[in-house]
């Protein structure tokens, strides 16, 4: 067989490896001809009868055919190779394909496989690694002898894990979403997990690990590195529980199979990283937050889970009282001017705005929102998600929101200067704003906003009122049924049920703190008063506090004393119940404005505040013996 001439070949088209060996020295005319008459009986590629027939030896073939097609030509038995790849590729599928995984990249996975250039082979890889391949040449000799190095772990421990929390939860009953709107999103497969399991356990894990997550109602996972394990915890209804604890060496497998599916870079680990995923659970589309952080034995990583089929509720549901949701009607009706909803994170801030926003949709507004991240769609508004990579922040959003015509935005955080500056601008020019703002209280949001920047006289003008708010846990409902059909089992409380987990609690509600802002409070923020100034003005005209708020709840058997002491930080303006009527009162009050029982905590002649070792009033010489303060 003679080679073709140069101009009598296809433009671009490359040489044939019978070609490329002859013409490299390799092969003569005569050993070219045997071979194609021996590929004519049997049918075998050129390359495998060249070296059946020890003509030209297998790794010569290999490289050849690299250089042909521009692939890397690799020797992986001699390599080192972390050991966690072994555990995304499993051994069944590695022999199948003669693959084996030599190195992460980003957002790929570099492989050396025998056959590169068969396409079948690279997509049942890059389905069962859920990331894609990126392939190098080895021989059949060198990847065989790298799957009998390196396929030898022990998951028997792994494997009683799965087994055991595995017996409420079906493994293959997520699904991965890809979200069209995102580019880096489109390579994932939407094929069920189910099929993915077959990786083995650390994939089986993963799916039980989330699974079970969002059947038990979880806000956050958390999967926390350890000296010589690692364990796995679930925040449900505001308080961490661990569910698991793991040998280390599922750690990074673990964590490198959460970063493939939120599309994250699986060969870095000395930075925090970002991404999301969307999964079907039980029937209903959940959306996974990731982050990673570097930690003293490895990546500390926390899912945030936000259930899309969670019903959006009204401001008669979020546990405002009805005087505060009256005050909160009264705040939104205003035509411009800004709303804040304060408190850590966690607090359910976002749940309070979108309850105002149920309120204010309407076909006469244009509310248009820009949130980072959009946890719920709502029909009927237009919601903006905040991309940093590509420069959509919130001040460039809120700009170009302003000339959308819009009557109400939304706003997810006030994080800087800038982006309150715009906000406020725009309460000032005619628009209703909502946003949230991280402070403990509501009158502390003054001085917050003062702090970071905005101007007193912008503070006071612009300003509507401000909702400050905690989550306690409500009590099982379940519980209070068994409760009420026999009352004399107090310890129902304590044991619980299997609705609650046998923890009592089912579900939160929030304790509210809603502080409108009247001309007097303009004149204190004006003037730069301080917290407390404040505070007793706004409780002057009515402001319930949120301790007051959360006793009230424990009062009408909503939640316990216990849990509002934990949540909500103790108002120093209260010392106690009235010991008749029992709700809080102000420690300078004379009486009790419920049920005008005397105060225990001020002197009756003079209203001087008292200790409660006094004898006498040291103010005006009154004698407390017989005050109800001694008798306490």
């Amino acid at each position: 067989m003679k080679t073709l001439p140069q101009s009598k070949r296809k433009l671009g088209k490359p040489p044939r490896l019978g070609e490329f060996l002859a013409q490299k020295g390799h092969l003569s005319d005569r050993q070219i001809t045997w071979a194609l008459e021996e590929q004519k009986k049997n049918g075998k590629r050129l390359g495998e009868i060249l070296s059946s027939l020890k003509i030209v030896s297998e790794d010569l073939i290999a490289q050849s055919i690299g250089a042909i097609n521009n692939i890397p030509y690799v020797t992986p038995h001699t390599m080192t190779i972390d050991s966690d790849l072994f555990l995304m590729i499993p051994e069944w599928l590695a022999r199948r394909h003669l693959a084996v995984p030599i190195k992460a990249q980003e957002k790929e996975l570099k492989m050396a496989i025998a056959d590169p250039l068969n396409y079948e082979t690279l997509n049942d890889l890059r389905f069962y690694a859920g990331i894609a391949i990126s392939p190098a040449i080895a021989t059949k000799k060198n990847i065989l002898e790298t799957i009998e190095q390196s396929y030898h772990f022990d998951t028997s421990s792994v494997d009683k894990i799965v087994q055991a929390s595995a017996k409420d939860f079906t493994v293959g009953s997520l699904q991965v979403i890809p979200d069209l709107a995102e580019s880096n999103l489109l390579h994932m497969d939407t094929r069920s997990l189910e099929e993915k399991s077959l990786l083995g356990p650390v994939v089986q894990l993963t799916n039980i690990i989330i699974g079970k997550a969002i059947k038990m109602r979880a806000s956050d996972i958390h999967i926390e590195p350890g000296q010589n394990e690692f364990r796995v915890r679930y925040r449900i209804d505001g308080l961490l529980r661990e569910e698991m604890r793991l040998p280390k060496w599922v750690q990074n497998p673990l964590v490198s199979r959460i970063k493939i599916l939120a599309t994250l870079d699986i060969s870095e680990r000395r930075l925090p990283q970002d991404g999301a995923v969307r999964v079907m659970a039980e029937g209903r589309a959940v959306d996974l937050r990731v982050s990673t952080l570097p930690a003293n034995h490895g990546e500390k990583v926390v899912l945030r889970i936000l259930d899309q089929s969670k019903v959006l509720i009204d401001i008669d549901q979020v546990g405002l009282r009805d005087k505060d949701a009256e005050i909160v009607r009264k705040m939104i009706r205003k035509q411009k001017g800004m709303i804040l909803v304060t408190g850590p994170t966690g607090s359910g801030k976002t749940t309070t705005l979108y309850a105002l926003i149920q309120e204010l949709k309407s076909v006469t507004n244009n509310l248009t929102t820009v949130e980072d991240p959009v946890e719920y769609t709502i029909d009927g508004i237009n919601q903006i998600q905040i991309n940093n990579e590509v420069g959509m922040t919130f001040a460039k959003a809120l700009r170009a929101i302003l000339r959308q015509d819009p009557n109400i935005i939304l706003i997810g955080e006030i994080r800087d200067l800038e982006t309150a500056e715009i906000a406020f601008r725009a309460a000032m020019t005619g628009h209703l704003v909502l946003s949230t703002l991280h402070t403990n209280d509501a009158p502390s949001t003054i001085t917050r906003l003062i702090d970071i920047g905005i101007p007193p006289f912008l503070v006071s003008s612009c300003l509507i009122g401000v909702i400050a708010q905690r989550l306690i846990r409500k009590r099982c409902s379940r519980c209070l049924e068994l409760f009420k059909a026999d009352d004399s089992n107090l310890d129902i409380f304590e044991t619980g049920c299997s609705l609650c987990d046998h923890t009592g609690f089912s579900g939160r509600i929030g304790a509210f703190e809603v502080m409108p802002i009247t001309p007097k409070t303009r004149e204190l923020i004006s003037a730069n008063a301080t917290d407390s100034e404040i505070r007793a003005a706004s409780v002057t005209v009515g402001m319930t506090s949120m301790e007051e708020d959360g006793l009230e709840k424990a009062k009408m058997g909503i939640t316990t004393l216990e849990e509002v002491n934990r949540v909500v930080e103790k108002d120093e303006a209260f010392k106690s119940t009235c010991p008749k009527c029992h709700h809080a009162i102000r420690i300078d009050f004379l009486i009790c404005p419920y049920c005008s029982e005397a105060s225990p905590y001020v002197c009756h002649a003079c209203g001087k505040l008292l200790q409660p070792d006094w004898a006498t009033c040291p103010y005006c010489r009154h004698a407390l013996q017989n005050d109800p303060l001694n008798e306490t």
